[in-house]
Parts: C-alpha cells; structure tokens; sequence
C-alpha cells in the first residue's frame, strides 16, 4: 500500500505537463450519454413523452452550458510544456524525498496509534455498532410512555400512544392490547379504531378476526370511503369464503381512488386472484378509478365545471379562484396546502415568474419549518422551480429537536410555535403539535388565526373529532370574528348535533353570503342546511 501511496505521488512529478482536458469535455460526454439512456427508457417505457420531453430539454440546456465555456476557454489553455531541466532535477529530489518519508511516516503513525496484536473484528460485531437512531427513538419512546401508563393507567392517551408506537415496530399484539385498553377509557375514533383492527390482523398473521371486522365495520360508519377499512373488510369476506363480496368489495374501493393511489396495484391482484376463484373474466369487473390529479391544484369538480365553460369563461374564472386563493393565503400564511395549491395552478396555467414568486413567498413564510421546507423542495423540483435548499440528508428529527430546545430559551417566538407545531402535525407527534399551538395561541390570545389553527390542531389530535375544548376556542374565535368561515361551519355543525337547528342554519347561511357565487363551498353549504332541515 505505501509503494502505491508512493508510486501515485512520485510517477507525474518525473514526467513533463501533458495536456489538461477541460471539465467541460467530461460534462458533455456524459450529457450526450444522458439523453440516450432517455431515449431507451422512453422506448421501454419507463418514461412517458412529457418527462422525456421535459428531462432532455434540461440535459440539452446543461449541454449549451458546458460548450459555452468550452468556447470561452483561453486559447492557450490545456496544452502543456516542456518542464525545464532545472525543474526535472527538483522535481526527481521531490520524489525520492517521498519515496522515503511517506512509508517512514506511516510506519510511525501506526506504532503510535494502531493496535498491531488486536484481531479483526467480526462483521456480527460491526453490524451492532451501525447507528440505529430511528430505532433508539422508538425505544426511547415506548420506555416513556410505559412509564406514563405505569404512573396513570387511567390516562386513555397515553394508552392510544403506546399502541401506536407498538405498532411501529411491529409488536402487533401489545399495540392491539394497548389500544384496547386505552377504549375502555375513551370511545374510539375511526383512526385509532383502524389502527387497532390492523393490529389485530398484523398480529392474527393476515387473519381478519370477529374484533378486527368490528373495528373496521365501526370505521365505515363514519368514513364510509376509509381504504384501510373497505380493503380488510373485502379481505374478511374473501376468508369466509364470500368471495363474490370480496370481489365487489375490492372493485368499490378502486372506483373511489384516484388513478395514482399506490395501492391500486395490490387491489387489482386481489381481484385477480378472487375473479380466478370464481372462474369469470377479470377484465368484464374491473371498474376504473377515479381520474388522476392533473396537477393544476383543482379539485375533479372544478375542473369539470371549467370544462364546461368556452375559453373565455374559463379564463375569468380561473383568474377569480386565484384571485381568492391569494386572499386567503394573505389572511393565513400558514396555510401551505394553499401555497401547494396556488403554485401548482399558477403553473398549470404556464405563468412561471408567478408561480416562481408563490413558491419564494411560501419558502419565506416556512423558512424555519423543516418540512413544509422539504414539500415545497420537492414541489420546486417537480415543477423545475428554483426551490429552497434542503439536502437530502438532511436530518429532520434534529432539525425539530433543535428548533423545540431554542423555543425553550425563546418562549415568546410566535412565529417559531407555530413552525414547532407545524413540524410535530407531518411527524405525527399530536400530543407535542397541541402542546406547541397552545404555546402560539398564549402569545395572540385575540388572534382569530391563531386561535382556529389552535382548534385545528386539538381535532388532529383527536383523530379529527371535535372536543369541548376545540369547540370552545372556536367559539371565541366567532365572538373576535363573526364572519370566521371555519368556525362558523365547526360551531354551526355543533349545534345542528346539539338540536339547536335554527342557530346552526342561521351559521351555515352567513357563510353561504360570504361565499363566491358559482363556488362549489355554496352547493355543499346548501346540501348541509338540507340535512339539518331533515330536507
């Protein structure tokens, strides 16, 4: 190894300059070999002609780049010269010189700080000493709260959350059991109840059981287009031996994904093999799902109305709807669904410089929160905006642990509650997302904003049930902002549950007069008030 070491070293300073080939060269051949593996691909059919088209005109622009500074290259660049004699005979002192000192150097080094006697060390042993920080934090986690459940077995949410984390590392039965627990406590939500009939089924190795089809059965009751639920429930039916019901069970629920759904394919394969069962011909019950997002940040609604419409209707409302969405993105910043939508719109519309500009806004406003940051990086990329920069190995979890630790010694940062609570809602961390919104909402007690965010977050900790206290908030909310549409449409429902129907439609119609006309929040607003009035 040190003769190599050496040899690398030594050899150039005895030869000549020899002619240096720009960059520039490498970068186009490798370019020129870019876009022909594009044409491959294309022909396999692993890219469609749009992502060819768009890939090869960034390769083709990278191309320009790398001749442009070929062209701009000196002229006398890259062609080498006769070293000197004088210059030979220093450079051959050079390398005897290394050829001594760095085998001499290393053999020192390593009598210093080597280990000569100490055997190999296993590959068992090196696999134990790869980092594990994913798995340290589950352990850490689940060690907190058996603590928590030890020292409050009647708290229903520290139950809720062990089985969660059970379940994420796959210890089936105790996340069933702690779940089961934690309902005895509290009545379930479809989310929990879905968590705990996977569970079951994890645990019984594939098997839907009498519980699991409860949970599930309980689930449709109040999400009747819950996946996770419609699948296992065809899957029951199929292990009774119903397969027909399985089969149109499995064919209901690709009707109401959307054409892209990651789960599309294993579905399909369940109706294949149940349509063999059965002896019929797959293709005569093979329903198509929904269609597939265009991309444009438009609901499958309002995109058949704008169908509907000539080009000049379909361009003023278009302009409106954007009009409308930048309104309410100015009263709620923080609302990056809406910056998702407008960015992706603005750019199906091919109004770049301004889908640019949304995509700075939105970046501005998410600069300290690690993952709306890394959406609207993959949302640049997508679309081939110039997006903020996150590295891909970025590490989040930090990110947000740093950012909770600084808010410590910073209590009255508004803005970095708010990014907090933001980050634990995308990592799943309910509990710390109401924690930090709570925070928020001390600092701007009479911040209508803040205070429905506050709401929001107390529902997505509640598996998107309304509580007594989010209610509550949204309540205050109304007596700071009587026209709040959300609030309006939360509390109004509340009291249509409550039997109060005359105060509730009274709610839904002042919404209905802020509304657009023409607007889809009208006809669902109208639809509502029907269902109150038993209509």
């Amino acid at each position: 190894m040190a003769v190599a070491a050496v040899a690398g070293l030594a050899l150039p300073l005895f030869r000549g300059r020899v002619e240096e080939v720009d960059p520039a060269e490498f970068d186009l051949e490798v370019y020129r070999d870019q876009i022909a593996e594009l044409e491959r691909d294309h022909e396999r059919g692993v890219l469609t002609q749009a992502e060819m088209k768009a890939a090869r005109t960034e390769i083709a622009r990278r191309i320009l780049a790398a001749d442009s500074r070929l062209r701009a290259r000196p002229a006398d660049q890259g062609t080498g010269s006769e070293t000197s004699p004088s210059g030979r005979a220093a450079t051959a002192v050079l390398a005897v010189f290394l050829a001594i000192l760095v085998p001499l150097g290393a053999f020192g080094l390593y009598l210093e700080l080597g280990q000569p006697g100490r055997p190999d060390m296993p590959l068992s042993a090196r696999v134990d000493q790869a980092p594990a920080d994913q798995t340290d934090r589950l352990d850490s986690m689940v060690a907190r709260l058996e603590q928590a459940v030890e020292a409050d077995p009647d708290d229903p949410d520290a139950w809720f959350n062990l089985g969660l984390v059970y379940k994420q590392q796959q210890r089936f039965r105790e996340s069933a059991e702690a779940l089961a627990k934690g309902f005895t406590l509290r009545p379930a939500t479809p989310m929990l109840n879905s968590e705990y009939g996977e569970s079951l089924v994890m645990a019984a190795e594939g098997t839907v059981s009498q519980d699991a089809r409860a949970a599930f059965e309980a689930v449709l009751a109040e999400r009747p287009e819950d996946i996770r639920a419609r699948h296992y429930l065809a899957l029951a039916e199929y292990q009774a031996g119903r397969t027909r019901a399985a089969l149109d069970g499995w064919a209901t629920l690709i009707e109401i994904s959307p054409a892209d759904a990651p789960w599309l394919d294993v579905i399909r394969e369940y109706m294949a093999q149940a349509a063999t069962d059965l002896g019929i011909d797959l293709a005569e019950v093979m329903p198509e799902p929904r269609p597939r997002d265009a991309g444009d940040g438009l609901t499958a609604e309002q995109r058949a109305e704008l169908d509907a419409m000539s080009p000049e209707e379909r361009k003023a409302t278009l302009i409106r709807m954007l009009e409308e969405l930048e309104a309410r993105l100015e009263q709620n910043p923080m609302d990056l669904e809406g910056w998702e939508q407008l960015i992706r719109a603005r750019h199906a519309m091919d109004e770049q410089e301004a889908a640019q500009a949304a995509l700075d806004r939105a970046i501005e406003v998410f600069a300290r929160a690690p993952f709306p940051t890394q959406r609207l990086a993959g949302l640049a990329d997508e679309l081939g905006l110039d997006g903020p920069a996150t590295p891909d190995d970025v590490d989040i979890a930090g990110m947000v642990e740093r950012l909770a630790a600084r808010l410590q010694d910073e209590p009255d940062d508004l803005e970095g509650w708010l990014m907090l609570a933001r980050s634990y809602t995308v990592m799943g961390e309910r509990d710390n997302a109401e924690e930090a919104m709570a925070n928020a909402a001390r600092l701007a007690p009479d911040d209508p904003r803040i205070l429905a965010l506050q709401a929001a977050t107390i529902r997505d900790a509640n598996g998107g049930e309304q509580t007594e206290e989010s209610l509550s908030i949204l309540r205050r909310v109304l007596s700071l902002d009587p026209d709040h549409t959300e609030a309006l449409w939360f509390v109004g429902n509340a009291e249509a549950e409550a039997g109060n129907t005359d105060k509730a439609i009274e709610m839904l119609e002042r919404i209905y007069q802020q509304a657009p006309e023409t607007s889809e929040e009208r006809t669902l607003i109208l639809r509502r008030i029907d269902e109150i009035r038993g209509g």
